[in-house]
């Protein structure tokens, strides 16, 4: 398997839970998290390598729109090596209730190479069905524009679908009141299938990232699906995330591990232009 191949799928699995949102708010401003994206596996030969870099913002679409938009883009530019054997682009893109209760849709977009696209855009408001998938090439970019408008007309109200992507996931947790020992269980789509999520706090540590000291809490993702039988599974290796202990729960490392490396999601960088209040639960 060429290293640019499995570092491009491996590098999904482990960034795809890094969906990370500010803290809501009556008033929500603009935030923008940074981070860097590091291999140590056998393709590097047990060195530490940088492989990308993510940048994470959210925005409120419109000042009369119910939701919130984040995006999280993903880019192997910087980093020759990288590219030379398979560019890396992603761009992930959610729209959730303000109040943190059901996600109305998703976006996933992967372009690193002109012959290997994929656009497709999963509706979780649709009371009839668990999820609605379409893919959006060439065409079918009119209900994308409404979204990023703020003008979608969501098909369910706030509570009546508590359906979640997992960028949606991730950002109601953000928004507990969190505690070492807490489980948290969801329903998400992956965009092909619903999963069963559980999410447990671990432990509440002290981390060392983006140049300061953090008191933090570690966070354990499983996703769990069905096999042909009807049986429990897991659907992928645990995803560990550290989020700040503070009310904002910024998400500061993630670390996904595979047979045949470790991924690595470190902050950077973090620009909040005004002071965000949290709603609580």
């Amino acid at each position: 398997m060429p290293m640019g191949m499995s570092l491009n799928r491996y590098l999904l699995a482990s960034v795809l839970l890094l969906w990370c949102l500010p803290v809501l708010a009556s008033s929500v401003a603009e935030e923008q998290l940074q981070y860097r994206v590091s291999y140590r596996g056998i393709f590097s030969a047990g060195a530490k390598v940088s492989i990308a870099d993510v940048v994470l913002r959210t925005r409120e679409p419109s000042g009369k729109s119910p939701y919130l938009e984040s995006e999280l883009t993903v880019t192997s530019a910087p980093y020759a090596y990288v590219e030379s054997f398979y560019p890396i682009r992603y761009r992930f893109s959610s729209w959730y209730w303000s109040d943190r209760s059901g996600v109305l849709a998703s976006e996933y977009f992967e372009y690193g190479r002109a012959d290997d696209i994929e656009h497709k855009l999963t509706y979780l408001d649709k009371q009839d069905k668990p999820f609605v998938t379409r893919n959006l090439r060439p065409g079918g970019q009119s209900d994308l524009a409404l979204l990023r408008s703020g003008s979608y007309q969501p098909a369910s109200a706030p509570g009546e679908r508590r359906a979640f992507d997992r960028l949606g996931l991730l950002q109601r947790v953000r928004g507990l009141d969190l505690r070492p020992a807490q489980e948290i269980e969801a329903s998400v789509s992956n965009g092909s299938k619903m999963l069963r999520y559980r999410v447990k706090v671990e432990a509440a540590v002290p981390l060392r990232v983006a140049g300061r000291d953090w008191s933090a809490l570690k966070l354990r993702f499983d996703g769990i699906e069905q096999d042909k039988h009807g049986n429990e599974k897991y659907a992928h290796r645990p995803v560990y995330i550290w989020l700040s202990a503070d009310q904002r729960h910024i998400p500061l490392l993630a670390e996904s591990k595979h047979a045949l490396g470790r991924f690595r999601v470190e902050l950077t960088s973090v620009q909040i232009p005004t002071q965000v209040a949290l709603i609580g639960d």
